[in-house]
């Protein structure tokens, strides 16, 4: 499933967007991995809060736990998270790997309509030593990207994505937006982009 994305700052947003746009500015790459910090975005007396956070829970057998299972969300170590702390994850497009043998698998970025973020479902969880830590839901694949996998990110369009994160049951379904398909070079053969500075950005 998806274990790399990439993350640009929205030009013409406004509002709490604007806010959302400077943290990802922010972050040591727009190209983001498992256990590199990503922007992701709360809620608190209905406003929306952007947050720069882990992606990937860490356990003693996976340090980067970086998806969820949708239909597994109320079990295990899911479950609290899911009910108590959820999130948006702000992504540009998002990188699938199509069959083959490993390193001659044809690469595809996956994104939606030019100058918007895709948003993604997100849980997340304080970690005593990572600090707060994300990890992205996945759900059923559309069928645009089905022959590439067939789950994807759990993209939400609005008002959808503030029904999501107002917590309560959640009916999560393929995406129903236009995206794109373009197969690339993969991301991970070629240095990252730049992003906002060369230092780690402390997760706040």
């Amino acid at each position: 499933m998806c274990n790399t994305y990439l993350a640009k700052p929205k030009r013409g947003a406004s509002g709490w967007q604007d806010q959302v746009s400077d943290d990802i500015a922010r972050l040591k790459s727009t190209l983001v991995r498992k256990s590199d910090p990503g922007v992701v975005v709360l809620t608190s007396a209905q406003e929306f809060r952007p947050k720069i956070m882990r992606w990937g829970f860490w356990r003693a057998f996976n340090p980067s736990i970086n998806n969820s299972r949708s239909d597994k969300l109320e079990s295990g170590m899911w479950r609290d998270a899911f009910r108590e702390r959820r999130c948006l994850i702000p992504v540009s497009a998002y990188y699938e790997w199509g069959e083959g043998t490993r390193g001659k698998k044809q690469t595809f970025e996956i994104g939606g309509e030019e100058e918007k973020w895709l948003w993604i479902a997100g849980i997340w969880e304080q970690h005593p030593d990572h600090g707060p830590c994300y990890s992205m839901v996945t759900t059923a694949a559309a069928p645009s990207v089905g022959f590439i996998h067939d789950r994807m990110p759990a993209v939400l369009e609005w008002p959808g994505a503030e029904e999501y994160l107002a917590g309560g049951d959640f009916r999560f379904s393929p995406f129903a937006g236009p995206l794109s398909v373009t197969p690339c070079e993969s991301p991970l053969a070629r240095k990252k982009p730049p992003g906002g500075g060369p230092e780690q950005i402390p997760l706040l």
